[in-house]
């Protein structure tokens, strides 16, 4: 018995010198930490009452940096296509703000709508967990799809 004691006595002492005080789940995650780009570890979100905030993970899934490279290439793809279309008069830019970049040449358009879409990607990264973040990034695959196409049927009229 006194074995026992012993053992449950020093477990105690051990336990309560090295807590801390202060619960780390009472703060809400940052967008961005020191665990964002090193030493980090949080991939997912465990518990059902955690899931309906606005959380912050560490580490991203190779899934997610598939669909962002996937993203990115057909941005570029859209960039290439429009381009070549302009070039052969078959259309014209319809966004505005791109139409203004393309006015100053053909690098400065395409910087832009790579910065525009990168930036895009990274703020969909960090809020990878939101609801409207699930729903927007297949929904951006099916319409940049659906463009693609459109623009490659116009190539061949």
């Amino acid at each position: 018995m006194s074995d026992n004691n012993t053992t449950n006595n020093i477990s105690s002492q051990f336990t309560d010198e090295n807590r801390d005080s202060s619960d780390r789940r009472r703060r809400p995650t940052p967008i961005i930490s020191r665990f964002t780009f090193i030493d980090g570890k949080r991939k997912l979100i465990r518990r059902d009452k955690d899931k309906k905030g606005h959380l912050f993970v560490d580490l991203y899934s190779t899934r997610l940096l598939l669909i962002v490279v996937l993203l990115l290439g057909m941005s570029c793809l859209d960039a290439f296509l429009t381009l070549t279309l302009i070039e052969k008069g078959k259309v014209v830019e319809a966004n505005p703000i791109m139409a203004y970049f393309l006015e100053f040449g053909v690098m400065p358009f395409t910087m832009i709508k790579f910065g525009i879409t990168a930036a895009a990607l990274v703020v969909l990264c960090l809020f990878k967990n939101v609801n409207i973040t699930r729903i927007g990034i297949p929904l951006t695959i099916k319409i940049y799809l659906a463009v693609i196409i459109y623009e490659l049927y116009l190539l061949m009229l």
